[in-house]
């Protein structure tokens, strides 16, 4: 192959490349989603316990004070207002410990620490953090001594 022709596909192969590396910029994914080559992402909220390590496994029997941390992350596109809520399930039992809200940017995370008391009768309790909208749960279950 001439040295001519191996230059004029190089310049091609070399464009596409560096079109490729553009794509990987948000400036770049920007342009590609207004373009119509790609899907705007689906928006999302993440729930998480902060600190799910330090969940605990057992609680006394009775009431108990403990702490649940946990996060939101906003993927939705604009900001939100969460409504949640610290639940117990407790054999037949549902009982709200705690609820209030919290308000995200998008794109940002807010943390949540209430210190409650939950009650532990029977086998095992279940502690869940709800959201009211969009509609999600974490939860942990823990022994009853």
């Amino acid at each position: 192959m001439s040295r001519s022709r191996l230059l004029g596909m190089a310049a091609p192969a070399a464009m596409v490349l560096v079109l490729l590396g553009a794509a990987q910029t948000p400036p770049g994914r920007s342009a590609l989603r207004h373009a119509g080559l790609t899907e705007r992402a689906e928006p999302y909220t993440e729930l998480a316990f902060a600190r799910p390590s330090e969940l605990p496994e057992r609680l006394p029997s009775g009431r108990t004070r403990l702490t649940v941390p946990f996060t939101l992350h906003n993927a939705e596109g604009a900001p939100r207002d969460y409504a949640w809520s610290i639940e117990a399930l407790d054999g037949e039992r549902r009982t709200v410990l705690a609820r209030g809200q919290v308000r995200t940017a998008a794109g940002q995370r807010a943390s949540v620490e209430r210190r409650l008391a939950a009650p532990c009768r029977g086998e095992r309790t279940r502690v869940e953090v709800r959201l009211a909208r969009p509609a999600e749960s974490i939860g942990f279950w823990a022994q009853c001594r």
